[in-house]
């Protein structure tokens, strides 16, 4: 299996895993200390799953919650330190480039490898959006997990390897069901192949199947006692987005799509594999049958999920970028293997130090400048910890020896207010429209009554008026006269957040209007 060609200047094993670890662990650290140091607030995906998180739930109404999991048991082992899921997103960084080297150093020399693994250091999720904390970030994470693990599965056929690849792709259905059009991949490139078709006649890949069902089985229940919620919001979310209307969509759409993926690539692997590969690449036949395979397996992991994704693009007239960020990942090691290269290791690794330096002061701009500039604060300026005491203190003056069951009102307020708040209660939270009497919960733990029985805050926007969704879904609610004003975490000159507040009493408890 091991084909790399050694050179009279090719370094060993132990130098490329220094390496490695080292450019690595620095890298996963730079982007766990920017946002830890720089923002005081998650984003809005992160803070959904912080209130999800607590509840240990199987899903809600919008996808399974591996990554809500993951998040806890981050926020357990730190105490819920700040950075709990900053440190989750670093080590899926690490998780995917150690997958990456894994796979690159049993084709390519131990130089090569480590350049086909950098080059894709400057790539969006691991720079920009890496400490955006979603169930993207474990998408990725399993998909890079899973294609490793069937890459070894295919060309060993030891079983260890197929149940590797089964509970990888398992839990990858436990972050995003889009890890299916890995699945289709790979079951195509092993039907393409009449030597991988034979291992259908072994024991392999039905481990695969079988490991993969029965992790993915308890969430199968739950979506059945859900009535499939998690479906009808994927179909929720492909409704029709068009760019300019009519039939013009089923075009454009699919080439704007193809120009994103295209385009988040074009600083990362294609430019940086400049000082290897040159400005005009060459071909090269593979030297082996490894490295043919290789190149097949990739081309299907990275090709059949392209196309399927572009087609579903001017099909459902929506363009969503982000959908092609998990296929890319190993992109470094087909260019390397598929064009003549030239070994300029130390050059590369200079290229790609520049190419990561503007996405970190990119990110610092955003975290200081922006403000300034923009007159409005990110959502890494909200006074989430201020926000938190100020209701600990409002319920504690009401109610000394209860806690606050619930927040509920804006979601992302009442995230930000209960993860803050010393005894973290529940958020009860209505991710569209929490206006609309027909709206049903997000959140699959808690209703209206939950809140009407045991007490809560709400929260909203000062600037509205009383919102008559208060006082029809919670009819015990009393509007207290106070108005929450907390300036924003920033040195600029911006209006500071004003949030109402509503009280809806524990049961046989009364309100103090002191």
């Amino acid at each position: 299996m091991d084909v790399k060609t050694n050179t009279t200047n090719e370094m060993s094993k132990s130098e490329a895993t220094v390496w490695f670890w080292t450019i690595t662990l620095a890298f996963a650290g730079l982007w766990l200390l920017l946002p830890s140091l720089l923002h005081t607030a998650y984003k809005g995906d992160t803070i959904e799953l912080q209130l999800i998180a607590k509840e240990w739930v199987w899903g809600t109404t919008k996808h399974p919650m591996l990554s809500a999991w993951m998040l806890e048991i981050a926020n357990i082992l730190t105490h819920r330190a700040f950075a709990a899921p900053f440190i989750v997103s670093a080590l899926c960084t690490v998780a995917m480039l150690f997958s990456i080297w894994l796979l690159a150093r049993n084709v390519l020399s131990e130089k090569m490898a480590l350049v086909a693994t950098f080059v894709m250091l400057p790539y969006l999720p691991f720079t920009l959006k890496s400490f955006l904390y979603n169930p993207n970030t474990v998408l990725m994470t399993f998909w890079v997990l899973s294609t490793l693990a069937f890459y070894y599965a295919f060309q060993t056929n030891k079983k260890r390897w197929w149940i590797a690849a089964g509970l990888a792709l398992g839990l990858g259905f436990h972050a995003k069901y889009t890890i299916i059009l890995l699945a289709f991949a790979v079951l195509f490139y092993s039907v393409l192949f009449s030597r991988f078709r034979q291992y259908w006649q072994e024991v392999g890949p039905w481990l695969t199947v079988l490991v993969a069902f029965a992790v993915f089985a308890p969430h199968l229940i739950w979506m059945y006692q859900m009535d499939f919620s998690t479906i009808r919001y994927a179909e929720d979310a492909m409704n029709k987005r068009p760019i300019v209307g009519g039939w013009a969509d089923y075009l454009l759409c699919p080439i704007v799509f193809t120009l994103g993926n295209l385009g988040l690539l074009l600083i990362s692997p294609i430019l940086l594999l400049v000082p290897s590969l040159g400005w005009r690449w060459k071909w090269r036949l593979p030297e082996n049958e490894t490295e043919r395979e290789t190149l097949n397996y990739l081309l299907c992991c990275m090709a059949i999920p392209f196309l399927f994704l572009a087609v579903s693009a001017g099909i459902k007239e929506i363009v969503r970028t982000t959908y092609g960020f998990p296929l890319w990942f190993f992109l470094g090691v087909y260019l390397l293997l598929q064009f003549q290269r030239q070994d300029f290791f130390i050059r590369s690794m200079q290229w790609t130090a520049l190419a990561v330096l503007p996405f970190v002061i990119v990110f610092v701009i955003g975290a200081t400048v922006e403000p300034h500039v923009t007159k409005k604060p990110g959502h890494c300026h909200y006074p989430m910890y201020e926000l938190g005491a100020e209701c600990e203190r409002i319920w504690s003056n009401q109610f000394p020896d209860l806690p606050c069951p619930y927040v509920t009102g804006n979601w992302r307020v009442a995230g930000d207010a209960a993860h803050a708040m010393k005894d973290r209660p529940s958020v009860h939270f209505y991710y569209y429209d929490i206006g609309n009497p027909d709206a049903q919960p997000t959140g699959t733990w808690s209703i209206d009554e939950d809140v009407n029985q045991k007490g809560g805050i709400i929260l909203w926007n000062a600037s509205e008026q009383l919102p008559d969704w208060v006082h029809r879904r919670f009819p015990n609610a009393e509007v207290l006269p106070e108005i929450l004003e907390l300036p924003y975490k920033t040195s600029a000159k911006i209006p500071p957040l004003k949030l109402s507040i509503a009280i809806v009493p524990p049961p046989e408890a009364v309100i103090s209007h002191e």
